[in-house]
């Protein structure tokens, strides 16, 4: 069975020839390589062109619209029944694809499947089966979130789906994982380690702000409870568990020595030690090591 390793990629151009290459050393033979440009300004273009005498390596250009456009516009051109991603500044390792699509070919009612990771310290990946007594679709909504390694779906479920909301410019794992489960298709969790992260300071997740985070991926959650009273509660109950964690790490942070001293003395450090400058940032660490203590404690 053919598979898609579909590649959105903006401004990578020291890291796409090692994602193309590791899908070139596959064991599996089956695949072609689709690269959605999101309209890079550096040499990214160039490196991809280098590539395209094989004719397994296609490359799509695109004004820059964000990581959600690109990958809906991949997943519409993709040749293969079967689609994976692969993050343009990672590789899949030897036995990806050779682990998962045998799976595919054996129920094809499997729409989502998904696997384990390692990055490029050594550490391990947090992805899991999904919790006892729910689907993946219902895990997804009350906040659960360890499907987001090596990523396979079938197309089809896909496009039949409501597709993905571009205005939504990144967090478009979550919502493909939504969209394709949504309707009760199969679901299966392989925990083999097929996928590689790199770690490096400009990966997309370091440069968006937490808070901008946190609420796109709830405003994701929300599109899919309308009007299901059960999905809505699983969500809310999330909520409320977000709520209790964040009023518990605050009352802990008040009870700390180091934050009543900063407290007390927080307008005359301020003055000297304002925001913006190397002072203010080490004011920063000076809190941060006082709060993650505490938790130790």
């Amino acid at each position: 069975m053919h598979v898609t390793v579909l590649v959105p990629v903006y401004n990578r151009e020291s890291f796409i020839d090692d994602a193309i290459d590791s899908v070139v050393a596959q064991g599996y033979s089956d695949w072609d390589v689709l690269v959605v440009d999101d309209g890079s300004t550096d040499r990214t273009v160039e490196v991809v062109k280098s590539r395209l005498s094989d004719d397994r390596i296609s490359l799509i250009q695109i004004e820059h619209s964000g990581l959600t456009t690109a990958t809906a516009i991949g997943i519409e051109h993709a040749r293969g029944p079967v689609i994976t991603c692969l993050d343009s500044d990672d590789k899949l390792m030897p036995n990806s694809l050779s682990a998962v699509m045998p799976k595919f070919e054996d129920n094809p009612r499997l729409g989502y499947a998904w696997t384990n990771w390692i990055d490029s310290t050594g550490e391990k990946g947090t992805s899991d089966f999904v919790p006892f007594g729910k689907t993946l679709f219902e895990a997804l909504i009350s906040g659960w979130w360890q499907a987001s390694a090596q990523r396979f779906f079938r197309k089809e479920f896909y496009m039949q789906s409501d597709r993905l909301d571009k205005s939504i410019r990144f967090a478009e794992d979550l919502q493909l994982a939504l969209l394709i489960t949504k309707n009760g298709c199969d679901t299966l969790h392989i925990p083999r380690i097929t996928y590689w992260r790199r770690i490096h300071p400009h990966r997309l997740q370091n440069e968006l702000p937490y808070d901008e985070q946190a609420k796109t991926l709830h405003s994701i959650r929300r599109r899919f409870i309308v009007g299901n009273v059960v999905l809505a509660e699983l969500y809310f109950g999330r909520l409320e568990k977000e709520r209790d964690m964040f009023r518990d790490e605050l009352m802990d942070i008040k009870r700390c020595f180091g934050y009543k001293l900063m407290q007390l003395y927080g307008s005359i450090i301020d003055g000297a030690l304002p925001e913006g400058t190397r002072r203010g940032k080490l004011k920063r660490k000076i809190v941060d090591c006082i709060r993650d203590s505490y938790r130790k404690e």
